[in-house]
């Protein structure tokens, strides 16, 4: 990275003022009042010219930041366009831009935050936007695609770039999109419709692509490499990330990617049962035709939203052809992403909640068939052929011939999370690395104490019952929030440091060479099919690259391959 020779930023001190030689009435009886301190210097608002604007942000103790800046104008139910803004106009960069219209919860911080129907709004966060050339990350958050946004405290990316060793430095950009069925519905049941819309099914795929597309055009500015873009993102946000990379229209506006715990099939639903979930929507909207559609306001959406997420999953996205290809995952085989660097993993205890939290109707503790029958129930409900019959009696007997655990309930769960993120983000990182050898794979164990998470977190506290690592603790510690999810890390205070000083090492070095190796993070191999090297955070949270890890439970679930693959 180089400085440039002329920079827009310009530093100011401000003036103290010490009260000398003043007598004083009373006090310490010396005569004379105590000089207050002088202030700490503070740095000018920063300013960026870019293409789309003049940018005004804020200095945050080392970090740059720009928030709430839109990437594509907004028009309800169809495909964002390029801003109309250009170098000459003065923009405010200093909050968040307004999250997507979601459910109110008390532990979904975002939704307590403004929330739109117009959501196309990005944040980006910089030591120095005078460093040139510097690898760009760029984050998708997840939320099931029917809630969460970048104003979420786990998600602020300050802490990344300030932990940044000295004389390294990132853009780090958050992004929020549309999603529910202001992100992907299907309008073709609906009176008036036109191909105008044919692309409705899946506009949160299109609003990140439209974001990608401002970044390669705008980040420059910053001092970011738009040759050198690492997409990243969790959850949902993860199946984003794969959903991107196997799409050449896509993955040209980025080189690499860090998918954590999401994975297509995860969101998955076939076009009928997308229909059908679409014309429940409508009717609890109230709308039967497009134009009617259109013409909600946020307050009508906002005064519906809840019930249409207890009625359906209106997250799920379907693979339409239009936005995306029906063969996606042929295509991927084929390499439609040989050109991108993967990082790809998940952690072991990603939906325990679910062994504690279903409502069984009764006061014993959950068994192992309700939890079988809840796959089951989640399949027949309109998953296709993801991973074929996947949720089977057979397979599971199978399963608990190998004994992993004691626990029916814990096989059973295990099985259930595999089959969520672990077992697809292996078979993404078996497929890509057949086409580029810069392809790296990790599993979590690692989760603080659960008694600790209990004793400071209380009655909101989100513990595995087997203190396991669930959904998001890798996330925690790639952005190193101490505060940001306390129901599931407890007490900032006894933060593992080390383990996510480890990892954020890990997470830059990748995003800035496609290799996740250097100094401070143990020896990562690639995986390939002659390694099948795992990088595992272990439960003591040291981290050690294993092969064939867990192969004999891999060995049976590969004998269920996607997407009807032979």
């Amino acid at each position: 990275m180089k400085k440039k020779l002329l920079t827009i930023m310009v530093f100011a001190v401000s003036m103290a003022f010490v009260c000398l030689g003043l007598t004083a009435c009373g006090g310490d009886g010396t005569g004379t009042a105590e000089a207050p301190e002088a202030e700490a210097p503070e740095a000018e608002a920063p300013v960026v010219e870019a293409p789309t604007g003049t940018y005004t942000g804020i200095a945050n103790d080392g970090v740059m930041e720009f928030k709430g800046i839109r990437y594509g104008e907004f028009t309800p139910f169809l495909p964002a366009t390029d801003v109309t803004t250009t170098t000459e106009d003065q923009i405010d960069a200093t909050e968040y831009g307004a999250n997507c219209i979601q459910p109110y919860s008390e532990v979904e911080v975002s939704s307590q935050d403004p929330c739109s129907h117009d959501c196309l709004f990005l944040n980006i966060f910089t030591k120095d936007t005078a460093t040139e050339d510097k690898p760009v990350i760029f984050w998708i958050h997840g939320g099931g695609y029917t809630s969460g946004g970048e104003s979420d405290p786990c998600y602020d990316a300050q802490y990344f770039v300030r932990n940044l060793p000295e004389g390294e430095d990132c853009v780090f950009i958050t992004i929020n999109y549309r999603y529910n069925f202001m992100g992907g519905c299907d309008m073709s049941i609906l009176e008036g419709y036109t191909e105008e819309y044919a692309q409705a099914k899946d506009l949160s795929k299109l609003d990140q692509k439209q974001a990608l597309k401002w970044v390669s055009e705008n980040i420059e500015a910053w001092g970011g490499d738009p040759n050198n873009v690492t997409i990243m993102g969790h959850s949902s946000g993860g199946a984003a990330v794969q959903a991107l990379y196997v799409d050449p229209e896509c993955n040209k506006y980025f080189n690499r990617c860090i998918q954590n715990s999401g994975i297509m099939s995860s969101v998955a639903i076939s076009e009928e049962q997308f229909a059908e979930n679409s014309q429940t929507i409508f009717d609890i909207l109230g709308v039967k035709s497009v134009d009617e559609l259109t013409a909600l306001s946020d307050k009508e959406i906002n005064s519906k939203i809840e019930e249409i997420c207890e009625a359906v999953d209106a997250g799920n996205r379907c693979a339409d052809g239009v936005v995306t290809s029906k063969t996606w995952w042929d295509d991927f085989r084929n390499g439609s992403a040989k050109d991108i660097d993967l990082l790809v993993g998940s952690v072991n205890g990603e939906e325990d909640w679910d062994a504690i939290d279903w409502d069984n109707g009764n006061s014993e503790p959950i068994k192992d068939a309700e939890i079988l029958h809840k796959m089951m129930t989640d399949y027949e409900n309109g998953k296709p052929e993801v991973y074929g019959v996947l949720y089977g009696q057979d397979l599971y007997d199978e399963y608990l011939a190998l004994g992993e655990f004691d626990s029916d309930v814990q096989n059973a769960m295990t099985l259930w999370n595999e089959f969520r993120a672990p077992y697809g983000s292996l078979l993404a990182a078996e497929v890509q690395s057949k086409n580029n050898e810069n392809v790296w794979l990790y599993y979590w164990e690692y989760a603080p104490d659960k008694d600790m998470v209990l004793e400071y977190s209380k009655d909101a506290a989100e513990v595995s019952p087997w203190g396991r690592a669930m959904h998001t603790m890798d996330v925690c510690h790639e952005f190193g929030t101490k505060e940001g999810y306390t129901e599931l890390t407890g007490d900032p205070a006894k933060w593992n440091d080390e383990l996510t000083t480890q990892v954020q090492a890990a997470m830059y070095n990748f995003a800035k060479t496609g290799n996740p190796n250097g100094e401070g993070v143990a020896e990562w191999k690639p995986y390939n099919d002659e390694t099948r090297c795992t990088m595992v955070v272990k439960e003591d949270g040291t981290m050690k690259c294993e092969s064939n890890y867990r192969s004999n439970v891999y060995d049976l679930l590969r004998t269920v391959r996607p997407y009807g693959e032979q």
